[in-house]
């Protein structure tokens, strides 16, 4: 499976690959593939017709294998997405640049630093949220429990030319 042409990065489509720091959402969410599905036994465990990648914005990625995969809920609390493969274009599934990576671990760097401290080492999910006021983004950054419920909330601002 690869990613679409428009998020892919010069002349050939890349594949996807479990582990892979995508945007997705349409460019809300900061998460990553945590199955490929392209063989009917691996998407009818899902209980799906068609090849599919299953996505979270749950951080640090090994917090994906602590909770159960299928966990189906919100991305703000560590929910498992699940896309076809015809869909990765329109929910804007594509891999971060390196520019955006280093955006990305400066904000989640100020986003612990500003957490209470009982909270620091705790899995978080990562949304990136238009604030319409000021026509600026923001990174929302949710630190969560062991049963995936939000403890803390840590906005941090998009430094200028965050995004490529």
């Amino acid at each position: 499976m690869k990613y679409p042409n428009q998020y892919s990065f010069g002349t050939e489509r890349e594949e996807v690959r479990v582990g892979d720091l995508v945007w997705w959402n349409e460019g809300v969410c900061v998460g990553f593939i945590v199955e490929v599905m392209e063989w009917p036994e691996e998407y009818a465990r899902w209980g799906l017709d068609q090849p599919s990648i299953a996505l979270s914005n749950l951080h640090p990625f090994h917090a994906n294998r602590v909770k159960h995969m299928q966990h189906i809920g919100g991305v703000t609390t560590g929910g498992t997405v699940v896309n076809s493969a015809d869909q990765m274009e329109e929910e804007g599934v594509g891999r971060l640049s390196d520019h955006e990576r280093a955006e990305l671990e400066w904000a989640i760097s100020e986003a612990k630093g500003r957490v209470a401290p009982e909270h620091r080492d705790a899995p978080f999910c990562v949304s990136a949220i238009k604030d319409m006021i000021r026509d600026e983004e923001d990174w929302h950054v949710h630190f969560v429990d062991e049963e995936c419920r939000v403890v803390g909330t840590v906005v941090v601002p998009f430094r200028p030319n965050t995004r490529n």
